[in-house]
């Protein structure tokens, strides 16, 4: 068709060239793996990683039920309980390193929190090599979980699992509390205030704000004694003067008595904690306790899923011939 008067045709694209698009060619542009993206704008803050290491554990033990029964129905029954046997010692062996590493970890701890009341720098710097040193090589997924776990009782199995994750979880933290020391090692350095606080009751009905220095337990007699566990306190060493001599004071509302403040108290956190920076001291405490609480709870289960592996070990049920029973703490 001829164009009107006065205009020109527009000129026709060429033809596509059958060397270059194909089925896989991606057409006259390259692969963008942005597109279609939508940008928010700013980081996104990460997840809690607790889900999907339950889920990554899970999936390596449905993975390892599955291409080792495979390769376990093409075997005789003697064969089949050799090789039982050898994955349930392996098996024994990565929960063992494990615990060991958790106690090397603890042991070095109780050194490295007198290190950074000394140099917070240095101690941020120890806290990195310890955590890099011990968690390159354990624990090691292929190691830990295998199709035999389906032959272990069920409770045994789960201390397995869960001896998993509190060990991802110590990496975790301890990685989040060497990155916080490092940062905030000038902070660290200056001498503190108080960070843990209550309200002190008096004979009018009135409250003061103090320092709890202690929580103290019942001791022998009628003398109150230091103790860790601040559950079962009966009462605080506390002060109303920085740097003055603390006292004594039972919990309660009544006068001469205290009712501590929750740290996790969204107020408090707001009028103490809102900025790390100015509160190094207390945010390192919170941390602290929790890398603590990681190594607690690995220590509660490690035994348990030590006995159930190696009693596997020595015994492998292969058929179902021969169930597990529960393995104990000693």
């Amino acid at each position: 068709m001829l164009p009107p008067p006065g205009q020109v045709a527009a000129p026709q694209p060429p033809p596509p060239d059958p060397t270059r698009d194909g089925a896989f060619s991606g057409g006259g542009g390259g692969f963008d793996p942005n597109d279609g993206i939508i940008d928010v704008g700013g980081d996104v803050p990460a997840k809690g990683s607790k889900g999907l290491v339950a889920f990554a554990a899970a999936g390596a033990l449905v993975l390892g039920m599955l291409f080792g029964w495979v390769g376990k129905s093409t075997l005789g029954k003697s064969q089949q309980i050799t090789r039982a046997r050898a994955k349930g010692q392996t098996m024994a062996t990565e929960v063992q390193a494990v615990a060991d590493m958790r106690k090397d970890i603890s042991l070095k701890m109780e050194d490295l929190k007198k290190q950074i009341a000394e140099d917070p720098k240095a101690g941020g710097e120890a806290l990195k090599e310890l955590n890099a040193a011990n968690f390159e090589k354990h624990p090691k997924v292929d190691d830990l979980f295998g199709w035999q776990l389906a032959s272990i009782h069920p409770k045994d199995v789960k201390k397995v699992f869960q001896l998993y994750e509190e060990a991802n979880g110590l990496k975790t933290d301890l990685g989040y509390l060497a990155g916080f020391v490092t940062a905030n090692a000038a902070a660290l350095g200056k001498a503190g205030g108080p960070a843990s606080f209550g309200v002190l009751f008096d004979d009018k009905g009135g409250m003061t704000l103090v320092e709890t220095v202690a929580a103290m337990c019942k001791g022998e007699g009628d003398a109150p004694a230091p103790c860790p566990d601040g559950d079962n306190a009966i009462g605080y060493l506390v002060r109303d003067k920085l740097g003055s001599e603390p006292a004594f004071a039972p919990i309660g509302t009544g006068a001469g008595q205290i009712s501590p403040i929750n740290r996790s108290d969204e107020m408090y956190l707001y009028l103490v904690g809102q900025n790390p920076e100015n509160n190094a001291k207390l945010v390192y405490g919170r941390l602290l306790a929790q890398v603590n609480t990681r190594l607690e709870e690995m220590n509660k289960v490690e035994r348990r899923a030590i006995n159930a592996l190696k009693a596997y070990a020595n015994d492998p049920d292969v058929d179902g011939s021969n169930p597990a029973e529960e393995a104990g703490d000693e």
